[in-house]
């Protein structure tokens, strides 16, 4: 499907704005699709990968927080005339943008970049000292830039093996621009506020998780810190200003990391018995 048939397919009838979705479970019901080993076509060649791990996997939280703020979004863009000329609905389903955020990181698994993920695994995530710090934040740097630029490649190794549904521009765009800010994709990207949902989720699971394998800060930080750098970034350009307060009052609870949209609250999308 071209960029400009997808376009097409904006519509502000309920059928295309859900708001009423399981998140719950169409996270697991995507996530079965994708997780463990995969058909994949390579330079014409079928082969085989695996992506997801069953346990402890932080795409499949991104992806829920993900799900949850686009589901607030069309929830509040139709509640009255007043709110919605302030909140339009978004530009694709809620399931699109849940496939987007599962697959966001799918990058990390190409070879170019595999060699840099081994490196990282050798390197102190939550060292202090400077000499760590310095290592972490150049491995890093790299991993984000050729993850990002390798996303689409990945996406279309399972394309060509018989998932239809990424031949979706989208999906593939957020795999290209989800590490960049707001106020850079606005002007450049059709699908900029779309893409910023998957942002604000995917850094906030990124603040929050103390686990080994996003461990990308000096010492585990609160929810109350993470939103207080949701709003710092805000001022810089970084999350847009009503997704992000959305996403702090309706997804974390009002601002209360306790808890959060439909009974899922931070410490329930980071207990070790989710994905």
């Amino acid at each position: 499907m071209s960029t400009a048939a997808h376009r097409r397919r904006r519509s502000d009838g309920i059928a295309f704005v859900e708001q009423d979705v399981d998140i719950a479970r169409v996270a697991d019901e995507i996530f079965a699709r994708y997780s463990g080993e995969q058909e994949v076509v390579i330079d014409g060649i079928p082969g085989k990968a695996t992506f997801f791990q069953p346990d402890n996997c932080p795409d499949y939280r991104v992806m829920r927080l993900a799900g949850q703020l686009a589901l607030a979004v069309n929830r509040r863009s139709q509640s009255d005339a007043e709110v919605a000329a302030l909140m339009e609905p978004l530009r694709v389903t809620v399931r699109e943008i849940m496939i987007a955020a599962l697959l966001h990181d799918l990058g990390k698994h190409h070879e170019d970049c595999s060699p840099f993920m081994t490196l990282l695994q050798n390197v102190d995530l939550r060292g202090a000292t400077t000499a760590d710090a310095a290592r972490r934040t150049h491995l890093l740097n790299i991993v984000r830039d050729t993850h990002c630029r390798k996303g689409p490649c990945m996406l279309d190794r399972l394309r060509d093996a018989g998932h239809k549904e990424l031949h979706n521009p989208f999906i593939a765009t957020v795999a290209r621009r989800h590490g960049d800010d707001y106020q850079v994709n606005r002007p450049a990207v059709w699908w900029a506020r779309e893409i910023n949902v998957i942002t604000l989720a995917d850094d906030y699971d990124a603040m929050v998780s103390e686990g080994p394998e996003r461990a990308y800060k000096s010492h585990p930080i609160t929810a109350d810190e993470a939103v207080g750098l949701l709003r710092a970034g805000v001022r810089r350009g970084r999350y847009e200003p009503r997704l992000t307060d959305l996403f702090i009052q309706e997804v974390l609870g009002n601002g209360d990391s306790k808890r959060g949209a439909h009974g899922h609250g931070a410490e329930d999308l980071h207990a070790g018995s989710l994905r």
